[in-house]
């Protein structure tokens, strides 16, 4: 058996590409399928305007004009706190305006509030919310909801009426 050499076989230069095929027509019905099911949705922000040109800046601000609210709502590990015109609503020093509530946020608690700020200046329709970096995405978007409109009843129907739906989300350090 010292003579026997082991035979090479030919060595082919066609690749099958044929499983190949197979693969990429399974994936992409798979990935039609799945696009079928998902459920995109959308919210509609604005960016927070930038200030005027320079010579409206120049000039004094008319007294007859309102002061705008500029209200914001930032929402921290402590709950939130709503601000507006200057100064922070606040029951306590330090406190949020609106504690988290057995550990949970409050948002019947922050739609009440805006609805009482709502009161005071029926002419506002923007909000601005800043949210610390470790809040999820799901209390920004309650947040947002809370804040852009409010059921209430008259008359014995129910009638949704708008808070501030003109809704911004900014970053930044509260």
């Amino acid at each position: 058996m010292v003579g026997k050499r082991k035979r090479e076989l030919p060595v082919s230069g066609d690749v099958n590409v044929i499983p190949f095929i197979d693969m990429l027509s399974v994936i992409i019905i798979f990935l039609i399928m799945v696009a079928s099911f998902l459920n995109i949705g959308i919210v509609e922000t604005s960016m927070p305007r930038a200030s005027g040109n320079p010579a409206q800046m120049a000039e004094p601000q008319k007294k007859e004009q309102k002061e705008k609210l500029n209200l914001t709502i930032a929402i921290t590990e402590k709950g939130f706190y709503i601000g507006g015109a200057g100064a922070i609503l606040q029951e306590r020093s330090g406190e949020p305006t609106i504690p988290k509530k057995d550990g949970k946020y409050d948002f019947k608690a922050l739609n009440d509030k805006l609805w009482e700020v709502k009161q005071k200046y029926p002419d506002e329709w923007n909000v601005v919310i800043l949210p610390e970096d470790n809040i999820d995405y799901q209390t920004i978007i309650k947040t947002m909801d809370a804040a852009r409109e409010r059921w209430i009843e008259e008359n014995g129907k129910k009638i949704k009426k708008y808070l501030f739906p003109n809704v911004a989300i900014a970053a930044g350090i509260f």
